[in-house]
């Protein structure tokens, strides 16, 4: 899981991330959607995606015929 910052705007309740390299000072930043400077910080926490794997491969001569296939 990795964490990350985000602000959300108090004002309109915007959320959004701030560059990597910008000061985690509120008070330098400023909401992009209306300009305002009232901003709460929020950490973040998503989880990883699932990566689904197969575990076999189709058993031999289960190929599709024309009519199971849509057509373009």
């Amino acid at each position: 899981m990795t964490g990350r910052s985000e602000y959300e705007c108090g004002e309109c309740r915007h959320r959004f991330r701030a560059p990597e390299d910008a000061p985690h000072d509120t008070r330098s930043l400023m909401c992009p959607a209306c300009g305002s400077i009232d901003l709460n910080r929020i950490d973040v926490v998503r989880p990883r995606p699932t990566v689904m794997r197969a575990t076999t491969g189709a058993p031999a001569g289960a190929e599709r015929t024309q009519r199971e296939t849509k057509a373009s």
